[in-house]
């Protein structure tokens, strides 16, 4: 089982280049797989949206939590580290031009050396979407169109695309990625047009912690979806999201989902700043990474 590491949260209210920078170095140090960023243009002060992982729908998160541009500061991270895989989880891509994230895709993959993992959502904070001036309803039709119009721009030109959301003669966009034919795409989320996603143009499904059970229906009805589709089931890589705490009160977690074809964990290290942090990968991967 591999360990990625999600620590957005876990730099402080106030955090600095070197907080960011201190955390990620610790992550390689310590053997982790793989380090993520969440992704949030802004926070609404009102939020009357569902949470779709607190139980009464409230957010995970401080309103005022600190949520940098992703591809800024993921250059930065490429820049202070050599080997661990960098990631967004998850870049809300319907937000965003496609041609441009196409462009910050291929610059930060090539800035890392071909370490970069791509995770995609499609959003669940409405007021963020009306407040950004988009269309919360589409945001499911324009993830694929935008996810399609960025696998072809990356090929490397020239080309052009006729989409319902966007249309543009041939064009170059370089540099392309360095990883071929691009960084592997991972698909949020948990519900059936999630899942129909990832079967349709995903390279993996990071969907969040669930029991055991539920995860089993869920990656049958997957491999269905991709057989469906004429597509490898075998090919996807599986991860989802699980508390450091939990698993060590329960390490046999690991060894469960690692038989249901999960690869790999990733972790939310929440610590108040960025010391605590730093103690707490230490202590997780003491007792369960070297155990």
């Amino acid at each position: 089982m591999q360990f990625g590491v999600h620590f957005s949260l876990g730099v402080g209210f106030n955090p600095t280049a070197d907080d960011y920078a201190r955390v990620v170095q610790k992550i390689e140090e310590l053997g982790y797989h793989s380090a993520w960023i969440a992704d949030h243009i802004i926070i609404p002060e009102k939020i009357e949206a569902a949470y779709p992982w607190t139980e009464d729908g409230s957010p995970g998160f401080p309103l005022r939590a600190p949520f940098p541009d992703v591809f800024a500061l993921l250059g930065f991270l490429a820049a202070k580290t050599k080997t661990i895989r960098l990631g967004t989880s998850v870049l809300v891509l319907p937000q965003r031009n496609p041609i441009e994230v196409a462009k910050s895709v291929a610059t930060i993959d090539m800035l890392s050396g071909g370490r970069f993992l791509l995770g995609v959502g499609v959003g669940w904070l409405r007021e963020e979407f009306e407040a950004l001036g988009e269309i919360f309803s589409e945001r499911g039709p324009r993830t694929r169109e935008y996810v399609k119009i960025m696998k072809a721009l990356w090929q490397g030109g020239p080309i052009g695309f006729e989409g319902k959301f966007f249309q543009f003669p041939a064009v170059h966009a370089l540099p392309i990625p360095v990883q071929k034919p691009h960084p592997p795409i991972i698909f949020g989320g948990e519900s059936l047009a999630a899942m129909k996603r990832v079967a349709e143009l995903g390279d993996g499904w990071q969907p969040g912690a669930m029991p055991l059970e539920t995860l089993r229906e869920k990656l049958e009805q997957l491999k269905q979806l991709m057989a469906e589709r004429g597509r490898d089931y075998a090919s996807l890589s599986l991860a989802t999201f699980g508390s450091p705490d939990a698993i060590k009160q329960q390490p046999e977690s690991v060894a469960q989902l690692s038989a249901l074809g999960i690869s790999q964990m990733v972790l939310g290290f929440m610590g108040k700043n960025t010391q605590d942090t730093c103690a707490q990968l230490e202590d997780f991967a003491r007792v369960v990474m070297r155990a």
